[in-house]
This record gives structure tokens, sequence and C-alpha cells, in this order.
């Protein structure tokens, strides 16, 4: 998936709407409505529009602990110049990479994986990424030891950016979903 970076105008009803998925993301159009008291046709024609642009997709989170996940482990790497992209787009492919984003500072491409114990993150370390991408020069990895938050919540992200705001319309027109 290709993570949306052009901005996006979101009004109230489209960050509630979301807010409302977030919370449970099997309920149906008819609940959502009637919890925001707006229109059924409302929440079908915004919804198909957020997923059209690319804004939203509704998927499912696990608990990757309780499925069996041994460990977890965000991984900073150094690459040559000139082959940050390239490198990025080859980590992208794992399915145990769960993230891939391009950065600045100790990194240039920092990763979350998850493996089945710690051996197995020892050979995506020392093996798998050097034979994938063999413009890395160096990585950190760091061990998550206990993850005490790993929230997609939208509707805590819209909370945040109204701070003292009082009018909903009065948010940012530049958010993203």
């Amino acid at each position: 998936m290709k993570v949306q970076t052009k901005k996006a105008v979101l009004d109230k009803v489209d960050r509630q709407i979301i807010a409302e998925l977030a919370r449970d993301g099997r309920r149906s159009y008819r609940e959502i409505a009637r919890s925001l008291e707006i229109s059924e046709g409302t929440v079908r024609t915004r919804m198909a529009r957020l997923q059209d642009d690319g804004l939203i997709r509704v998927t499912l989170v696990g608990n990757p602990l309780a499925m069996g996940v041994g460990v977890g482990a965000m991984i900073l790497l150094r690459v040559k110049p000139g082959y940050v992209r390239q490198t990025a787009n080859a980590l992208v492919a794992f399915p145990n990479v769960r993230f891939v984003s391009l950065s600045f500072g100790k990194g240039d491409v920092i990763i979350q994986t998850l493996h089945k114990d710690v051996a197995d993150l020892h050979h995506f370390v020392s093996e798998t990424i050097p034979e994938a991408a063999p413009e890395v020069v160096s990585t950190e990895t760091l061990q998550l030891a206990e993850v005490l938050k790993s929230s997609w919540t939208w509707g805590d992200w819209f909370e945040y950016l109204r701070g003292d705001v009082q009018d909903d319309d009065q948010l940012p027109p530049e958010t993203t979903g």
C-alpha cells in the first residue's frame, strides 16, 4: 500500500465518520448515520469518496503478541547516497516488514519488523537485508521489549488537532486521513 501524501480537506462530518469506524470498523453505515444524526446515504457517499481518493481503507488491526509474534523491532538503516528510495522500496516487499519510512538523522530508512524469535530477527538483519538491499552500510536494531501503546484510532488524532478550538470547522483544512 502506498501511503497517501496528498493533503486532503476533511470536514467535520468526514472526521466524525472516520472516528466512528476507527472505534469499530464493523459498524454499518446505518449505525454510523444514526450515531451522527445524518443520512445513511451521506455516510455511504462520503465513505466511497474517502476510499476512492486513497484517504482511508477499512482493515483489521490485530494484536501481534496474541497472534504469536515473538519479537518486534525498529531497524534504522544507513544507506549509500543515491540509493535510499531504492532500498526502502526493496524492503516494502517483505511480509514481516510492517512499516517503512524515509527519514533524517541516524537512519535514512526506518522499518518496523515482526519475527518469530530473536534468531529470526538476527537472520533478517544479518542475511536478508544485505541480500535484498546491498546498499545498506549499517543498521541499528531496536528490539521492542514491551509495547505500551499502538493506537490508530483517528478520533484521538482529530481530538488532538482540535486542542482549544471550540468549533470543529476551525480545524486546519489540510488534514490527511
